[in-house]
């Protein structure tokens, strides 16, 4: 399989080469059109530098001759070594001239003379050679390649020297299309080189940026692997600030979770054995004892009543955790039954009075006349309300007082239950909720309870949509609990 540093770097790299290869082509097109335009205009622009050099010592009248190229060191004119029409202009100047071209272009320089009346085949003669008829007829200058006498591309161009009407005197220029060539593949190699290097410095920053990618990949597959491999403590380090780092951090959160959920789990085993195995401790001795022991009358209903308790203990354990359960997986069916809160609340108070007078507690309820029905299941509204008046009635000294007040608002109803009981400590309140906490540190069996009423409170509250908030002032201070509860569920369980 291909790794994906790999498959980018191929990615990349095919994209650089066509982008590179196309644009090289493309500016190698125009380099070369460009260095021919330039150096054409650079002939000609020689060609006129020249030719106002020489039209400042040459004009003169007609001469009748046939176009005759004249060029070269010991030029001469009608066995003359002097130009007609100036004394001061000789050949041997002229001379001078041409080897400095040469000299610097590697070209030639030629002089024809027009006479008045062309000779036959001049016509045929200017056809053959293009820059000289444009020169004889006053055009602008124009470069023409065709084969010179050696038989090699040559460029050619002319203009016409020529003063007071006379016959105009022809300078031609010509130079070897090497030099074009040689000046074409110089900028060819300096563009293939700027290519090159760029291409390098491109295919260096993709290894960069592919191995900037995939090393936090590196780091997040060995992570994964010390995380199958049992080390739920392990985190992925030097998070980055882009997409990689927000996968990290991802992945740091997930195993932060799965650490919680494993230690949760721990917990749970060891509370759940606990809270298993103090009734089961109970039931066996006193069902050791009924059996093989002769009791009194008294003990031995004593015995019975206690197994009986620890019978119904354990029974509303497992309740509590089949109903949490199906709560956490999202399986609970939320009821819609109409329920009247008036009824509800007296009903409720009335059950748990006895539990109340015993301790010398007042209950007090505050109700409007005008509550709207609430629409869930009367058995999740009893474990829910059970549970908290259980609370407060245990925590509770006796003399206290217990106040339950409904409030009707718009979309909801708030409930508050408030006690004059032991309170809890503000350190200890972010954590109520936590299956089997207790805020006892000792777990004193004292005050019986499992731990899993108030998650289980909570998870039934969350369930239909409401709010479940625990506030108290400090230690001997009371307690508030406030819920707030939809009067139709708002989060219905899938």
């Amino acid at each position: 399989m291909t790794s994906i540093r790999t498959r980018l770097l191929l990615a990349y790299g095919s994209i650089l080469l066509i982008g590179f290869a196309a644009l090289a082509i493309v500016a190698g097109r125009q380099i070369s059109s460009s260095a021919r335009a330039d150096y054409e205009r650079r002939l000609i622009g020689e060609l006129e530098l020249i030719a106002r050099r020489v039209e400042r010592d040459i004009y003169g009248p007609p001469i009748n001759s046939f176009p005759e190229p004249f060029g070269g060191p010991g030029c001469r004119f009608n066995g003359q070594d002097r130009f007609p029409g100036r004394s001061a202009f000789s050949s041997d100047d002229l001379d001078d001239i041409i080897e400095s071209f040469d000299d610097h272009r590697g070209g030639d320089l030629a002089l024809f003379w027009l006479a008045d009346e062309p000779r036959n085949g001049l016509s045929r003669w200017l056809r053959d050679h293009q820059e000289v008829d444009a020169a004889v007829g006053g055009e602008n200058a124009i470069v023409v390649e065709r084969r010179g006498e050696n038989g090699q591309p040559t460029l050619y161009t002319a203009t016409a020297i020529g003063a007071g009407g006379g016959p105009p005197l022809i300078l031609q220029l010509s130079a070897p299309l090497a030099t074009l060539q040689m000046l074409i593949w110089e900028r060819w190699a300096l563009l293939g080189a700027i290519v090159v290097l760029v291409g390098a410095l491109s295919l260096a920053a993709t290894v960069w940026v592919s191995r900037s990618i995939i090393q936090p990949l590196y780091a997040l597959h060995e992570s994964a692997l010390r995380l199958s491999a049992g080390d739920f403590a392990h985190r992925v380090a030097d998070i980055r600030r882009d997409e990689v780092g927000a996968v990290a951090r991802a992945f740091n959160d997930m195993a932060q979770q799965v650490e919680s959920m494993l230690e949760e789990q721990r917990a749970f085993a060891s509370n759940i054995s606990h809270e298993l195995r103090t009734p089961l401790t109970t039931i066996r001795l006193r069902s050791e004892a009924l059996r093989y022991d002769a009791l009194a009358d008294d003990l031995t209903q004593q015995y019975v009543a206690e197994i009986d308790d620890e019978v119904r203990r354990l029974g509303s354990l497992v309740e509590d955790l089949a109903l949490l359960a199906r709560f956490d997986a999202g399986r609970a069916e939320l009821g819609q039954s109409e329920i009247d809160l008036r009824r509800f609340v007296g009903s409720l108070t009335q059950q748990l009075q006895p539990q109340a007078t015993a301790k010398h507690i007042d209950m007090q309820l505050r109700l409007p006349d005008d509550l709207v029905p609430v629409h869930a299941s009367l058995n999740h509204l009893t474990v829910v309300f059970r549970n908290l008046l259980d609370n407060a009635l245990k925590y509770t000294p006796a003399g206290g007082q217990v106040m339950w007040a409904v409030a009707p608002g718009p979309e909801s109803v708030c409930i508050k239950i408030t006690d004059t009981g032991c309170g809890v400590d503000p350190a200890h309140l972010p954590h109520l909720f936590e299956r089997f906490y207790r805020a006892d540190k000792a777990r004193s069996r004292d005050i019986p309870g499992s731990g899993l009423g108030l998650a289980l409170v909570q998870s039934i509250v969350q369930a239909y949509g409401g709010q479940i908030t625990i506030n108290s002032p400090g230690l001997g201070r009371g307690t508030t609990v406030t819920i707030v509860w939809p009067y139709r569920p708002t989060v219905i369980a899938q």
